[in-house]
């Protein structure tokens, strides 16, 4: 086992996340509870090119006749991330974030493991309810969504506790 997958493994070993080691591969499966439901999640180990790789799952899939609208959603969403990228594997409407890290070789960080799972948790988590309002839009209404306003709704999100500044 390369020492890369090792990390992946420590790093929701180290957290008490539960998973699924996926036989014969260097892939791993979860599932995290988030605000809007269960979000699979899959992180596979690269170990020759040091890369790991965590694709999150959307629980909707999007039926054939909205598909050209969700791609544009999700082309939209992509403009604004710095990180990752959400796609659609056409043929089932199935819904992904991906987000991979190329690590220097044998430094690998579960701290920078653990966040690319959560980013991809918290990413997907973010899309659920702008999918959930596209795939439930009737198929003669679909093109009057104005998608950029979609987007834009805060309602649809879940609300971020605020920190409180602790000074030592």
């Amino acid at each position: 086992m390369s020492t890369l997958h090792v990390s992946v493994l420590n790093a929701f070993k180290s957290r008490a996340w539960s998973y699924r080691e996926v036989p014969n591969t260097k892939v791993i499966e979860a599932s995290f509870e988030a605000y809007h439901g269960k979000i699979p999640l899959h992180v596979q180990s690269f170990a020759e090119a040091h890369i790991v790789a965590v694709v999150s799952q959307a629980s909707i899939n999007v039926p054939p006749t909205h598909k050209h609208r969700a791609a544009e959603l999700l082309m939209r969403a992509n403009k604004e991330l710095n990180l990752g990228n959400f796609e659609m594997e056409w043929d089932s409407g199935t819904v992904m974030f991906r987000m991979s890290n190329v690590f220097a070789s044998h430094r690998y960080d579960e701290n920078i493991i653990a966040n690319l799972v959560h980013n991809a948790i918290a990413e997907m988590d973010r899309m659920t309810p702008y999918l959930g309002v596209l795939c439930q839009t009737s198929k003669a209404m679909l093109p009057l969504l104005d998608l950029p306003a979609l987007l834009k709704r805060a309602d649809l999100l879940p609300v971020v506790p605020e920190v409180e500044n602790i000074v030592p």
